[in-house]
Order: C-alpha cells, then structure tokens, then sequence
C-alpha cells in the first residue's frame, strides 16, 4: 500500500470516530505537552539555582572556626577555634593550592551620607575577595592590597546601599560617607547582583572596607571566617585538606577533626543541586509518562476496534494475496500516523505553553521554563515508545486473523 493510500485509510478511520478519535490523540497531545512542561520547569528551576550559587561565588569555601572534639597540647576539649591575624599570616605564608581572604563583619552599621541614613553590614576583606565571591565592581576599583597594608579608609557599596544613601541613577564614586562615624572614600560599587545564596546579608546590601581598617578602626581581634578558593578546580579537595592543615597547626587542632573547622562548600552544593533536580527531572518524567500510558492504551484500544471493525477487509486482502507482514506493516502505519500526529501536536504545544510562560511574570522563587535539546529529545523518544507499545500487538492480532474466519464475519 502507498503512503498515499494509508494517509487517506488513517484520515478515513479518523474521521470515522471523530470524538473516539480525538479523545485518544488528546491523550498522547497532553502527555507530550506535559512531559516537556515538567521537564522544562526543572530545568529552568536548575539553572537558576546554579546561577544563584555561583553570583555568591566561584568555586568557593567558607570556613568558620568550630569546636574542638579531642584535646592538642594544652587546648582542651570543647574550646572554640577563633580566626586571627596569626592566621592570615599562616596561610599567606604556607598556602600553595588556594587564594584567600579573611572577613570580619559588623552587623548594622550605621552609614549616613548627607542627610540619608542606613544600616547594613560592614565587611572588612582582602584584595583576592571580590574575585572569590564575584563582587568586582562595575564601577572604580576594589580593594587593594596597598589600602590594607596602609589601614585606608576606603570602600565599595552595593547597589542597595547606593541607592538607600545616593538615590537612584547616583553614581557615588569618589563621594564620601559616613561609616559608624567616621569618614570613609567610595572607590567603587556594583550594580544589582542576582544573589538566591548568601551567608549573612546579601551583598547588595553590604559595605567592604580593608580587613585591616576594620580591625583598627572597630576594635576588632577575630575574624568572622575565611573565604578561600583554589586554583584549580582539579585541587579542590588539596585546598580544603591544606587550609585545615594548616590551621590545625596554628590553633592546635586534629585536621581530621569534623568539628573543628565549619565548612560550606559551594562545589559540593552544586553536585548535591544536579542530583536533586536530576531525580526531580525523573519523577516528572515517570509523571508525564503514567499520562502517556494512559493515552497509549487509548490508541491501543482504537487500534484494536479498528482491527475488528475491518475483519472483512483483512480477510479479502489475505486471500488476494497479502502476507502477514503485510497487515501487520499497514496497521503499525497506521498507529504510528496516529501517535505522529498527535506528538507533533504534543510538541507543538509543549513548545507553546514554555514560550507563553517565559514571557508571563511568574511569583518571585518561581524560574522560567527551559525548551532544551533534551527535552525535546525526550518527547521524540516517547513518541516513538509509545507508538511501539500500542501499535504492535494490534498489528500482530490483525495479521493472526483466519482469512477463512474473516470472510465469514459479519
């Protein structure tokens, strides 16, 4: 049978059971649509917490000092482990496999220009910080090492300290402000920064000084933690094992010792991000696939009337000479024509239903859907799954059919 003359049996079977018939294909239409849905919405979920991570920073460690489980020397048990100065000279002196730079913070600080009052968080940072925790300003300059090394009264504002002190559409830059009262020089800021992660305030809303301005300025003896990043990202866990070391070796504590170093890990939180949403996408996927099965056994179903409804027909063909594999090519073309069709509408309105959700302002915490390659591989592949699953017993029970019997139904 040509193509020709199969697409006119489908369409002529189609337009037989018009309500049958589209019930059937709405099934596998929203089954397509919905897997693609699902999918694109993990996906989109995804990569908006990956890019959420990395706007807090760039393969970072965060490290606070914990407790001590077992006793070193003379440092008991129990003791709390606090950062110093002793320590940044440790690690600039020891550390091969990683940068730094130490923080100290100071909780709503009072900040005031003109007139205009805020309170934010004072970071007091090092040169290699803004690199780690992607905070390099778009406008004037960083931190420098030359400004720690002279306890400089300089700092960088982020866009909502910007526009809480300058307004909005102000460009600080070389102003001065009052920083818990004493005079400070703006020597850069950054505009808005997508940030969904964060330990303390969000850096829009944080001020940065020297590390060593801070300490002499605020009378302040330890730092609140250390951010480090190594190299190479192949020396990940090098780094974390030499920072630990090497602090171990200054504050007297086992670098074994899971409690003496706190620890959150941005590259083990993105591994741990691809696994959840991973499985998530799994899920949606059985879900999505539960509804293709539902319209599967539909066209199943359909298939298997037309085969009884067209017994007359199998036999007259048998007995002209058609073979088996004959019948069986003619109706499994047929079920694939169906579910094509229906998949194609599938796509066409997975796709759909993405583009208009991409341009609809969703409630904050909610991300776009994402129309991916594998996604749209995924609706292919159970387009073609679906058509082997209802297509082929149909074929092989049409093909099973007496010629003899056949002529004799009614």
């Amino acid at each position: 049978m040509s193509f020709f003359l199969l697409a006119r049996q489908v369409l002529a079977n189609l337009r037989a059971n018009k309500l049958r018939s589209l019930l059937t294909m709405f099934g596998i239409t929203w089954g397509i649509a919905s897997v693609m849905l699902l999918s694109g919405i993990v996906s989109g979920f995804k990569i908006e917490q990956m890019k959420g991570l990395k706007g807090m920073g760039k393969d970072l460690i965060v490290a606070w000092g914990g407790r001590r489980t077992t006793a070193v020397g003379s440092q008991r048990q129990g003791e709390w482990i606090r950062w110093n100065e002793t320590t940044v000279k440790a690690l600039a002196a020891k550390a091969t496999y990683f940068k730094f730079s130490p923080e100290i913070a100071g909780w709503n600080t009072p900040m005031k220009a003109g007139t205009r009052n805020f309170s934010a968080q004072l970071s007091g940072v090092g040169p290699d910080y803004a690199d780690m925790r992607n905070m390099v300003p778009d406008h004037g300059r960083w931190v420098s090492q030359r400004d720690c090394d002279e306890l400089r009264r300089v700092c960088v504002i982020g866009d909502k300290v910007r526009t809480k002190l300058f307004g909005e559409g102000s460009d600080p830059l070389y102003h001065t402000m009052l920083i818990g009262g004493r005079e400070f020089l703006i020597i850069g800021w950054k505009s808005e920064k997508k940030q969904s992660w964060n330990y303390g305030s969000p850096d829009n809303e944080r001020v940065f000084i020297p590390w060593t301005s801070h300490m002499a300025m605020f009378d302040q003896r330890w730092f609140w933690n250390f951010v480090f990043s190594p190299y190479k990202i192949a020396d990940h866990d090098l780094a974390i094992r030499e920072f630990k070391t090497i602090t171990g070796k200054i504050h007297h504590f086992d670098p074994d010792d899971k409690e003496a170093v706190n620890l959150w890990d941005t590259m083990k939180n993105a591994r741990e991000i691809n696994s959840m949403f991973d499985g998530l996408n799994v899920l949606m996927l059985i879900i999505g696939g539960i509804t293709l099965m539902i319209g599967g056994l539909g066209v199943m179903n359909i298939m298997l009337v037309s085969v009884v409804e067209r017994t007359r027909e199998i036999g007259v063909r048998r007995t002209l000479g058609a073979t088996r594999w004959n019948i069986v090519k003619q109706f499994f073309l047929e079920c694939l024509a169906i579910t094509i069709l229906a998949g194609g509408a599938g796509i066409g309105l997975g796709i759909g239903l993405i583009r208009v959700l991409r341009h609809v302002k969703l409630p904050e915490g909610m991300a776009a859907p994402i129309l991916s390659v594998e996604t749209m591989a995924i609706a292919v592949v159970l387009i073609a799954l679906v058509t082997v699953m209802s297509g082929t017993y149909p074929a092989f029970r049409a093909a099973r059919v007496s010629p003899i019997e056949a002529l004799r139904y009614e």
